[in-house]
């Protein structure tokens, strides 16, 4: 689809789109499945933007000469602002997904391609360099480079801007103890509005084990959000970035820069004594969801509690079947996996004892 001059976009990640070869023991490999954060972070935010407000998220797609018509017509099916770069001499971006055990419990993860990343500077002559939230998953390193290049693209850009929401969520790779630094600095330049690791990797940035504390999680993200008033004694910071931590069967930790910390549940609870809820099939994709929900959430209600309470909805549908959940549109609205998302969400509000305010369709 062609983007025009007029267009609203609300909502981009810049993360890939992967077809996952998923393996486990005993049965036959699954191949061609949706993945990549890109994808899943804007089902996230597709979760909240039934049509015709699908249209202010886009989707900027690399893919190689490979990339099947089936997926292509999953993400046509969700009537986002869909723009496409095809280098049919190349591969799309694959990944080996190899679990364990048949529970989908612990896994490995590998490319077996060699990516294709998306380009800010592919942003520039298009609407969605004016997007009101972008969403990352990169390196600091990576990182140090692309929101400033974001941001000069917004500048100089001829399209209509207004100030973004930028949401980083850090490379599970690149989360060790010898880049907290690095992490710091970044989040210390005022870009950064939210900060994501889940918990696993936000203590492997301490050079600590997982840690299932919630105490122990918070006190980490304390650390962060201290370390950058820290890092450079005296000087002025313009703002301190909200840190979300996703934490998986723990559910999410909020801690702002008044370091005020909320905790939320998961929106699915752990079965009878502790055990497996059977309406949790594949973690895959869940916390990239997470995130994209939580940028509508915020972009709707301007507060990030709100927020979280959308990417736990979002979250919880990612969780559900391996791959992305079914889109069904009748005559009364959508719904996905059999479900209308606002009322989860309005279910998970009551649950948690906020007050309702009226969703609105971001537009």
């Amino acid at each position: 689809m062609d983007l025009t001059a007029n267009s609203q976009i609300s909502f981009l990640s810049l993360g890939l789109v992967v077809l996952d070869e998923i393996r486990l023991p005993g049965q036959e490999p699954l191949d061609n499945v949706l993945g990549g954060s890109g994808a899943y972070a804007t089902l996230g935010a597709r979760l909240f933007s039934p049509v015709p407000a699908s249209q202010s998220l886009g989707l900027l797609l690399r893919v190689g000469g490979d990339f099947p018509e089936s997926t292509m017509g999953t993400l046509e099916r969700w009537d986002v602002r869909l723009f496409m770069d095809k280098e049919s001499e190349k591969r799309s971006t694959r990944g080996l997904l190899e679990y364990q055990d048949t529970t989908f419990g612990p896994k490995t993860f590998k490319y077996t391609t060699n990516p294709l990343h998306v380009s800010v500077r592919r942003l520039e002559t298009t609407p969605l360099i004016t997007s009101k939230a972008f969403h990352f998953l990169e390196s600091p390193q990576a990182i140090t480079d692309r929101v400033p290049e974001l941001l000069a693209s917004r500048t100089t850009s001829s399209f209509k801007r207004e100030p973004a929401l930028i949401i980083w969520e850090p490379a599970p790779l690149f989360c060790k103890a010898e880049n907290l630094t690095p992490c710091v600095q970044v989040l210390h330049k005022g870009t950064v509005d939210v900060f994501s690791p889940n918990h696993i990797e936000l203590a492997s940035l301490f050079g600590e084990d997982s840690t299932c504390d919630k105490a122990k999680i918070e006190s980490l993200a304390r650390r962060v959000l201290d370390s950058c008033t820290r890092l450079h004694p005296g000087a002025k910071m313009t703002k301190l970035p909200t840190i979300v931590i996703r934490a998986g069967e723990h559910g999410c930790l909020i801690c702002d820069h008044d370091l005020k910390s909320t905790w939320l549940p998961p929106f699915y609870e752990s079965g009878p004594e502790g055990g497996h809820n059977p309406r949790v099939v594949d973690p895959t994709g869940a916390g990239n969801a997470f995130l994209g929900g939580y940028a509508v959430g915020y972009l709707t209600t301007g507060d990030h509690i709100e927020a979280a309470c959308y990417g736990t909805v979002a979250a919880s549908f990612a969780l559900e079947q391996v791959g992305v959940p079914v889109l069904v549109a009748g005559r009364d609205g959508e719904t996905w996996n059999g479900e209308r998302v606002l009322g989860r969400l309005e279910g998970y509000r009551r649950r948690v004892g906020i007050a309702r305010n009226e969703p609105n369709v971001v537009d």
